[in-house]
């Protein structure tokens, strides 16, 4: 029988001690919370104390991704091959070696004593509301129910794994190249494995409007990240009140509490992924003889060597003990690298800049709280907790702000100088990583360490005060490429390469958003006056426009229907129907358009690097004062001989006839989603295409999941299989808001849904909106909340 709640107007949505509603302190619960379940699975927690909402908050999540974070926990503990075996090639021994040596679980502990009492109670609320869940009834219809990995945790470990978190552009990438860094042999080279199969970055589309370019004068916020759909790299929505002290709605990244992208009455803001550096390698000059000692300032070192022993499950179910011996300077851990392995006279080490990020938590409950821009701002000063990302914000008075404020390594002039010089130089070290996003610098040197600042989180890291930010009362934005041009009417310039490259060439991606923001005609993504509405925000980035297709889709057809032949694989093609159907194509990357498939194809024959600068496809180079208007112009035929563009479109023929797509197939017939066992027809395009709204395939996550299959690929820059192009990645959850006079008008979508169970209605309900281009309302005022049905459950424990 359910008990009777309290005649107050909260009580009513908080569940009261199960013996009824008691009055006395002694004998309520710890906690009480009530989750109400909207239309799509969407939870509205509310409590009144920020324990409770971590509780409920905790609780809800369970439902839907316990799994995923019992994972998570198992691998942060360095447990995987305990409960999973070896792994391919020995993958579960190698993470645990490395997740070992990074020492998270003892992070979490120191860093827990360390939260402010608010964040501690959140967070051990969650942790809390996760395993009552566990011992409820329905934990026995999870998918992984019964699996001995599955089991209650503790709020340490939890914050192991925000910390790993933090880590996702520097440490999450490299546990591979921790684990297999060992002393060569008998003077034989350390032989590195290669770096694991995830991509160095996210992605992510994020605007933030102000007064001067919404229609209503009030703040506007597009958030467009685009993350796995598959993973613990998925996002989660909910909606958490506490009354007086939080009303917050969005997403976060799953098992982390709070609110990572979204809203409350007063502030909003979304996160794109930072283009700067989240760590610094060391090239380390080695003792001759001694391959574990190396030499710093003229004097030698002993590297300090720690042996650690994990569990790894046999065939028979047995556990076998095996034991590594693991190595790090005093700049941080040795890496294996691609191409620098460790031999008699070198190695290599690293120095991450969020490995004692334990503000993350608090980071984000304090943007949650925020009753200003300003004081939104102050949490950004004071905390300084953020990652890897940037941000942009507005508030309902139409203020925006940008920052790039994620914890950057500080490097005197002197230390940017040498390594900008060794990176430019072929055939260096430093040159040879910088293609892989890495910044080595001398080990052996005092000059490249990280200097020391007032007011930073931690010594070595660029002070907040210091980082890029911009505030505005117009727009700023950010599509992955760096700071620059938050707002192109006023650059960010100055600041170290570490947060990112100035008066550099700008992805298609980002052009096309610097498009649809600042063009102000008839027909154009704002209109004639330039100000957006919800809808026309909204329509924005399911446009689908190309920026590549606007900028040459004319000349090619042009060139094509001139001379419509062209030559491929030693034989002539007939490239009539090509040109018509390019002729036909309107620019967009819809389900339905025809001629999508083959303008892709083309531009993958000439490579990303082609697309950013004048070279083999563009005549008029990139130029700095014009950003999004270069580079620019078709190269011209050759005066003589084949013309290398109907050759390239002739290979992009043969592409599609190697996947059994006709040219004149329209894109959703090749491109989808096999997520839930059904094929989904999407829109939607890729870096080559220079949409806003993108779908693609990655692999990135570290889940023990199987991975979305594709089949062998025909083309590595679109992806393009004997199936077709295969979507696991990309638009993930996407919010158009706006404020109001009155509060808060907004709509959402979280592509693959709320659940991780595939036999849940809320695993796969979110994507045929998506396919639809269909968004949904977000209920967020009580008036709202209160005319829609919801499935209410109360929860309470101690």
């Amino acid at each position: 029988m359910r008990p009777p709640l309290c005649p107050t107007l909260f009580l009513t949505l908080a569940l009261v001690a199960l013996t009824g509603c008691q009055e006395s302190p002694s004998s309520a619960p710890r906690y009480r919370a009530a989750i109400r379940r909207t239309a799509y699975g969407i939870p509205h927690i509310s409590a009144p104390d920020l324990g409770s909402a971590g509780f409920g908050q905790g609780h809800a999540f369970a439902q839907d991704h316990a799994c995923t974070l019992a994972d998570q926990i198992i691998k942060v503990r360095g447990e995987r091959a305990r409960f999973f075996g070896a792994g391919a090639g020995d993958a579960n021994v190698s993470s645990d070696f490395a997740y070992h040596s990074l020492d998270l679980l003892e992070r979490g502990r120191a860093g827990l004593e360390a939260q402010p009492a608010d964040s501690r109670q959140f967070l051990q609320g969650f942790t809390d509301g996760y395993n009552h869940f566990l011992e409820s009834p329905g934990a026995t219809r999870l998918p992984c129910a019964g699996k001995p990995w599955l089991r209650p945790i503790a709020a340490e470990e939890l914050l192991a794994y925000i910390i790993n978190i933090t880590l996702t552009a520097s440490g999450y990438q490299l546990t591979n190249a921790i684990a297999a860094a060992q002393p060569p042999a008998q003077g034989v080279q350390s032989v590195p494995p290669p770096l694991p199969p995830r991509e160095a970055s996210l992605a992510s589309n994020g605007w933030a409007l102000g007064a001067e370019r919404s229609a209503n004068g009030h703040g506007m916020v597009l958030a467009n990240p685009h993350f796995p759909w598959e993973g613990e790299l998925r996002l989660w929505e909910s909606h958490l009140t506490v009354p007086g002290k939080l009303d917050v709605y969005g997403v976060s990244l799953l098992g982390v509490p709070g609110v990572l992208i979204g809203f409350n009455k007063d502030v909003a803001w979304t996160h794109t992924f930072s283009s700067g550096s989240r760590f610094t390698a060391y090239l380390l000059k080695l003792v001759p003889g001694n391959p574990t000692r190396y030499l710093y300032e003229g004097q030698e070192r002993q590297m300090t060597a720690r042996t650690f022993t994990v569990q790894v499950m046999q065939p028979d179910g047995s556990l076998k003990d095996v034991s590594r011996t693991l190595y790090s300077t005093h700049h941080g851990p040795l890496l294996a690298l691609p191409g620098l392995g460790w031999t008699n006279s070198i190695a290599v080490s690293y120095r991450d800049a969020n490995l004692d990020n334990t503000a993350f938590l608090t980071q984000f409950l304090g943007m949650g709280r925020a009753t200003s821009l300003q004081q939104f701002q102050e949490v950004f000063a004071n905390v300084q907790g953020i990652p890897w990302v940037n941000t942009m914000a507005t508030d309902r008075d139409g203020n925006v702000w940008y920052a790039d404020a994620s914890s950057t390594p500080n490097l005197s002039a002197e230390a940017l100088s040498k390594w900008q010089q060794a990176a430019s130089t072929p055939g260096t070290p430093q040159a040879a990583l910088r293609a892989l996003g890495f910044v080595l610098l001398d080990g052996s040197s005092a000059v490249d360490e990280w200097g020391e600042e007032p007011g930073a989180r931690s010594p070595g890291l660029v002070p907040f005060a210091k980082m890029p930010q911009r505030s505005r009362r117009d727009f700023v934005f950010n599509s992955n490429d760096s700071y620059w041009l938050a707002n192109p009417a006023e650059p960010l310039e100055g600041f170290s390469p570490l947060h990112g490259f100035e008066r550099v060439p700008q992805t298609p991606r980002t052009r096309m958003n610097l498009v649809a923001l600042t063009e102000v005609r008839e027909g154009g993504a704002s209109g004639p006056d330039g100000r957006f509405t919800l809808e026309e925000l909204q329509d924005t980035v399911f446009s689908n426009r190309s920026v590549m297709a606007e900028l040459l889709r004319a000349q090619v057809v042009q060139r094509c229907q001139a001379n419509p032949t062209g030559s491929a694989r030693s034989r002539a093609v007939d490239l009539t129907q090509a040109c018509a159907v390019l002729a036909a194509w309107d620019g967009r990357y819809d389900a339905g358009s025809v001629g999508a498939p083959l303008w892709r194809e083309l531009m993958g024959v000439y490579g990303a690097p082609a697309l950013q600068n004048a070279g083999t496809l563009f005549a008029t180079a990139f130029s700095p004062s014009q950003p999004k208007e270069t580079p620019n112009t078709l190269v011209p035929a050759p005066a003589s001989g084949a013309d290398p563009l109907l050759n390239n479109l002739a290979e992009a023929v043969l592409r599609l006839g190697d996947a059994n797509i006709a040219v004149d197939a329209p894109l959703g017939q090749t491109q989808f989603s096999p997520r839930g066992g059904t094929r989904t027809p999407l829109h939607g395009g890729l870096a080559v295409d220079g949409t806003m709204n993108v779908v693609s395939y990655r692999i990135l996550k570290s889940t023990l999941d199987e991975s979305t299959p594709r089949g062998p690929i025909l083309d590595s820059q679109t992806g393009l299989t004997p199936d077709g192009y295969v979507v696991n990645y990309g638009t993930s959850f996407l919010m158009a808001m706006r404020y109001t006079d009155s509060g808060v008008e907004a709509r959402a979508l979280l592509t693959y849904g709320e659940s991780e169970d595939p036999t849940s209605s809320h695993f796969n309900d979110q994507l045929q909106l998506f396919s639809q281009k269909q968004w949904r309302p977000i209920l967020f005022s009580p008036q709202e909340l209160a005319g829609t049905p919801t499935e209410t459950t109360t929860v309470s424990g101690d």
